[in-house]
């Protein structure tokens, strides 16, 4: 059966429906969250390099073009945006907020290794405007990803939210150690050596 136009809702209706407040306002603070995550990790990129080599601006940066090192550009900015969030806007976020957005970093940390590699599997060499592409639809997705969780999960324990925060927080141990001591498997090498 084909659709037409008189079985459409009025366009009236349709934009109301689609042009709620709650619709532009996720519209609106998920768009900031993007910018923010995608100008910080664009930046994280090259701030380790610009920093002389700084060890400490080396933990949250990418101090080499390993794929490990680039995952960097996406947890970190999502993480500095959990804390400022938690920090100034708790009252207003959802309650499955942590559990949603660690779902998201790790989904959207893990379409990047997928996705890069099977690029590199199949093309035979990193090319960076594939990996910049696959920066921003990793970020997108990370968000996207997110959301749907806010609407399929709605409900978080404290418990939940705490083992969520862990996870974070171990990541990021993970992120420092491996910095400056990586084992000497291909997620850690240089996209020259692989």
């Amino acid at each position: 059966m084909f659709l037409s136009v008189y079985s459409l809702p009025p366009l009236h209706i349709l934009s109301e429906t689609l042009i709620s407040e709650d619709f532009c306002m996720t519209l609106k603070t998920n768009f900031y969250r993007f910018l923010f995550i995608s100008i910080l990790g664009t930046l994280l990129h090259f701030t380790y390099e610009w920093s002389h080599n700084n060890a400490v601006v080396g933990l949250f940066s990418a101090v080499n073009e390993s794929a490990w090192e680039h995952l960097k550009l996406l947890f970190f900015p999502m993480f500095f945006l959990t804390l400022i969030e938690l920090f100034f806007f708790r009252q207003t976020l959802p309650q499955n907020f942590l559990k949603a957005r660690v779902t998201g970093i790790f989904l959207g940390m893990a379409l990047t290794i997928g996705v890069f590699y099977i690029l590199l599997g199949v093309i035979g060499k990193s090319i960076d405007f594939l990996n910049i592409v696959l920066y921003f639809v990793a970020v997108f997705f990370a968000l996207w990803v997110e959301n749907k969780q806010y609407k399929t999960f709605p409900e978080e324990t404290l418990k939940a939210s705490s083992m969520a925060f862990s996870i974070l927080l171990i990541f990021t141990l993970f992120f420092f150690i491996f910095t400056f001591w990586s084992p000497d498997i291909g997620l850690f090498w240089e996209v020259t050596r692989v």
